[in-house]
């Protein structure tokens, strides 16, 4: 069992890709914070059907509740900020998956 979150992005023209590596390496760094957050996978998107969606993350998390204490992390609120200031768009999608 397992809750999950991904999202992707696609980015303003003026994003560096350094910029977005440091941005991920952030969210990547509130696994070790947050209990319950099993793992953070972030990484560039190479789906044929990426509609300029270019970078994604995914959280696995045990329950809904790891999930919010993920998103209320001040290493997350900090890289969320710094990635809403960069993206040009961006999808969530949250889902539970009961295997």
């Amino acid at each position: 069992m397992a809750h999950i979150h991904i999202a992707i992005f696609k980015w303003k023209e003026s994003v560096t890709q350094a910029q977005i590596e440091d941005a991920l390496a952030q969210v990547r760094q509130v696994a070790d914070r947050v209990p319950g957050v099993r793992n953070i996978y972030c990484g560039k998107n190479t789906s044929r059907w990426a509609q300029g969606y270019t970078d994604g993350v995914v959280v696995i998390a045990d329950d809904e509740q790891a999930l919010d204490d993920y998103r209320k992390d001040e290493v997350h609120a900090k890289a969320a900020g710094i990635i809403e200031e960069m993206e040009l768009d961006g999808i969530g999608v949250d889902f539970y998956d009961p295997t």
